[in-house]
């Protein structure tokens, strides 16, 4: 009788997640490609602020834009893209080069500078001096990044305290698991990141170069190759957002690849061929192996790299996250992406020496039993912000924005009581998911400010 109540609580739990990501993903944009500019009026009302007067704000500072809102709330206030503006503040649309030697500090800081004004001034309505800032950041992120970030914040808005935490961290949270690998397909690179009882596995950290950018370079010539037209960038974020698809294996038939698709970019119509522009950039981008690069590990496709992460990893912490495969990112919201790459990973786990699919990377690897194929799956999160919003604020209630009905605080509550229950300890324990940097110390102290926090470094987080 118990275990039949212990059933009918968790699968209430189950439904109130389910009901408020639905709630999440009608109130907010859900575009592949870049951030699309936004604000959540109702966030933004007066009791709103006078509720949170003391919480910190959280910035998910990525490559291609900036998530912006307030602890506690269920989603971010703002998301702005980078781009060119009207004033002439921002010249570029990337925050910063994957190769940093192309990248000066200096246009990163007056970038930031320009976009957080808009953030705390014109979105938050709030004074920086007294708040704390929280930045989620990719376990990729370079030192000089992440101290140009707190040299703004600190200099400019003169926030209290910066603290960082883990990107991938933060989604698992969002989806209410202690244990998963997240695969966090971003405009850069696409990083997998296995996550075994809260505690992210830094030494098996795999990335590739097959990411959003790739992506928009091969739409771009294919679009170019076909039309004869010079696309402009926004016409081919809005080819990959409206028109982009992935199929199953081996679905796609030659009379569906031959048909013509037309599409209305910037006031002119085109005509393409479907399976040429709308597929086959995505599986040649993301799935498909190539042959001049296919012992660099930069070029991974995606499948393989899923697989060689799990194979470094002990067979008892693989088969926890087997299950548990999230993906997040904007290139991981085109439709039946992660689908295909599942199903790619699955074929991985077939061994067959004739086979395009072969595994021979796992040669040298713990092996695999025939039971894992079938437990491979992925759960869904409700992004990095809502899981750092969720860790920070777990001792304070929530509320929800989007007025009756749906979820409701009840379910918000809920959720945090059950994920905060387990990841208490972490606080206490050895590992901390935390890493705070102030701004007294930062400022008078230089060589301080030359070692920020670094997440790659066993002794910073020990």
């Amino acid at each position: 009788m118990a275990s039949s109540s212990g059933d009918t609580g968790t699968s209430e739990h189950m439904r109130d997640i389910a009901m408020l990501r639905r709630q999440l993903s009608s109130s907010s944009p859900s575009t592949p490609g870049a951030f699309a500019s936004f604000a959540s009026s109702p966030l933004l009302s007066p009791s709103t602020r006078q509720q949170y007067t003391d919480a910190p704000v959280i910035l998910d500072i990525g490559a291609r834009g900036i998530r912006a809102g307030i602890a506690g709330l269920e989603r971010p206030v703002c998301e702005l893209p980078i781009g060119p503006d009207p004033r002439g503040r921002i010249k570029t649309r990337e925050l910063w080069d994957l190769d940093m030697r192309n990248t000066k500090m200096e246009d990163v800081r007056d970038i930031l500078q320009a976009i957080l004004r808009d953030v705390y001034y014109k979105y938050l309505l709030l004074d920086g001096k007294s708040r704390k800032v929280v930045i989620l950041e990719n376990p990729m992120m370079t030192l000089q990044l992440k101290k140009a970030i707190a040299f703004v914040l600190f200099n400019y808005f003169q926030s209290i305290s910066v603290t960082y935490m883990l990107s991938p961290v933060c989604s698992m949270l969002a989806a209410g698991a202690r244990t998963a690998l997240v695969v966090d397909m971003g405009w850069h690179e696409t990083t997998v990141t296995p996550i075994y009882d809260y505690k992210p596995l830094l030494s098996a950290v795999k990335s590739t170069l097959r990411a959003g950018k790739r992506l928009h370079d091969l739409v771009s010539g294919a679009l170019k190759e076909f039309t004869d037209v010079l696309p402009s960038f926004d016409e081919v974020e809005e080819f990959i957002a409206r028109a982009m698809y992935c199929t199953r294996i081996d679905t796609i038939t030659s009379s569906t690849s031959q048909q013509a698709f037309a599409i209305t970019l910037s006031g002119s119509t085109y005509y393409v061929p479907s399976s040429e522009m709308r597929y086959s950039p995505l599986v040649q981008c993301f799935i498909q192996r190539a042959e001049d690069n296919a012992d660099d590990i930069d070029f991974f496709p995606i499948p393989d790299l899923i697989v060689s992460c799990l194979s470094g990893l002990g067979v008892d912490t693989r088969a926890s996250m087997l299950s548990r495969i999230i993906f997040v990112g904007g290139c991981s919201n085109i439709p039946g992406l992660r689908l295909r790459i599942l199903e790619e990973v699955r074929n991985c786990l077939v061994y067959d020496s004739d086979s395009g699919h072969s595994i021979e990377l796992q040669k040298n690897f713990r092996p695999w039993t025939m039971g894992d194929r079938s437990r491979i799956k992925s759960i869904t999160s409700m992004g990095a912000w809502s899981g750092a919003s969720l860790y920070i604020s777990r001792e304070r209630d929530y509320i929800l924005s989007g007025g009756g009905g749906g979820a409701g605080p009840r379910a918000i509550r809920r959720i945090r009581v059950e994920t905060a229950s387990g990841i208490s300890h972490t606080t206490s324990s050895s590992f901390r998911i935390l890493g705070e940097v102030e701004r007294d110390k930062f400022l008078q102290d230089e060589i301080y400010a030359d070692n920020i926090f670094d997440w790659t470094v066993p002794t910073k987080y020990a």
